[in-house]
């Protein structure tokens, strides 16, 4: 039963890291972040799921990643899924 739980976490562990890692280096889909309308902002809730930016920042979460993004025109890559 041991070999089992343990055959089953490290297939777990193995797809969560290449779930982050096909993503670094590659731009994230921000399509749900997507201006409102002409004049509204977009509020992103503040719960901390760090993505480290090409720039070299760390942002809050994806909101805030997606709306650097938008400012920068999407010349801003993700570099890591966590804090930089």
């Amino acid at each position: 039963m041991k070999m089992t739980e343990a055959l089953l976490l490290l297939t777990l562990a193995i797809f969560c890291f290449s779930g982050a890692a096909s993503q670094a280096g590659n731009q994230v889909d921000c399509s749900e972040f997507k201006n409102p309308g002409r004049g509204r902002e977009i509020y992103c809730a503040k719960v901390y799921q760090p993505y480290c930016g090409s720039d070299g920042k760390t942002y809050t979460n994806k909101c805030f990643f997606c709306v650097a993004v938008m400012k920068n025109n999407g010349a801003l890559r993700l570099k890591q899924i966590g804090a930089c």
